[in-house]
């Protein structure tokens, strides 16, 4: 019997990791991979790596520290937020919005193989990446045939509430929660919360919906500013809304192009917030990260 080398696969965890992580990291740990997840100490060692000062955004620059963490590995998997977009308008003019993997690629020299993951697993063509990465990390056709076929039910974004219906009698005054959607976190939720508010924050929605919404108004958005902009749609459209609250980044120059258009279109008074400076603080993998665990 053939000794395969183990496949040392390190995850950047900064951005969307819900949407995408859990069903990435699986598939490959079950494919044999060593998953590698980067230590909150190993990351903040990298924190101040002069490379990392090209990088606009907090997350964005976070997740530069984890791929430095992560360079011992043989691959490293990063999200591509807007896979399949090929255009430079909004928040696409920065090259780490439209194309994460492959500006860390080149603001990072020396880096393993960077694979770009997408954090949407309803897009077309996920079937053949899946092989492709699996192929990558184990050479046995029939275990990569078995392991997809295992997986592949699983490839779907993960459920969201949805927001309440309009309720006119509601005792708690309803307000929009917008922004980029790697910014709203559940950590930034919590801190954007008021008493007496119900927080209709634009994560609570299907992606897709929202994108589809964003592009009836520019068809031309990469899908990221559709979903941002898609939520400000909706909830300007919702008669019980009373103002929208607007996470921006400070340390994001594509930010200030989403608050202009917002400000246009939300026809309502829109509250500008600050991202929390802790947001992308780097957290150790916890027990919800282990994936080996199996599926949820």
């Amino acid at each position: 019997m053939l000794d395969f080398r183990v496949v040392r696969v390190g995850f950047v965890r900064s951005l969307l990791w819900h949407r995408y992580g859990p069903f990435w990291s699986r598939l490959l740990a079950d494919a044999d991979a060593d998953v590698v997840f980067a230590e909150a100490e190993d990351v903040a060692r990298w924190r101040d790596d002069p490379r990392l000062d090209a990088i606009s955004g907090r997350g964005f620059r976070m997740a530069g520290a984890e791929a430095l963490a992560l360079a011992s590995c043989d691959v490293i998997v990063v999200p591509s937020l807007n896979v399949g977009y090929d255009g430079a308008r909004g928040s696409a003019q920065d090259p780490f919005v439209s194309d994460l993997p492959g500006a860390l690629a080149t603001v990072l020299p020396g880096l393993p193989r960077v694979m770009a993951v997408p954090v949407d697993l309803s897009v077309k063509g996920l079937d053949t990446l899946a092989i492709s990465l699996l192929s990558l990390v184990n050479p046995s056709p029939g275990l990569v045939r078995r392991v997809w076929q295992t997986h592949q039910a699983y490839a779907k974004p993960p459920v969201v509430p949805g927001w309440p219906a309009p309720s006119m009698g509601s005792l708690r005054l309803p307000v929009g929660l917008v922004g980029q959607p790697w910014n709203l976190t559940e950590g930034v939720a919590k801190a954007m919360q008021r008493e007496g508010e119900l927080l209709l924050r634009a994560d609570q929605v299907d992606p897709v919906a929202l994108r589809e919404e964003g592009w009836r108004v520019d068809e031309k958005l990469a899908p990221t500013d559709a979903e941002a902009l898609g939520a400000v749609r909706r909830l300007a459209r919702r008669s019980d809304v009373s103002r929208i609250r607007l996470v921006l980044d400070p340390d994001a120059g594509a930010d200030a192009w989403l608050a202009r258009r917002v400000h246009e279109m939300a026809r309502r008074p829109v509250e500008d917030v600050e991202l929390p400076v802790e947001t992308f603080e780097p957290t150790s993998p916890t027990a919800r990260d282990d994936v080996v665990e199996g599926e949820a």
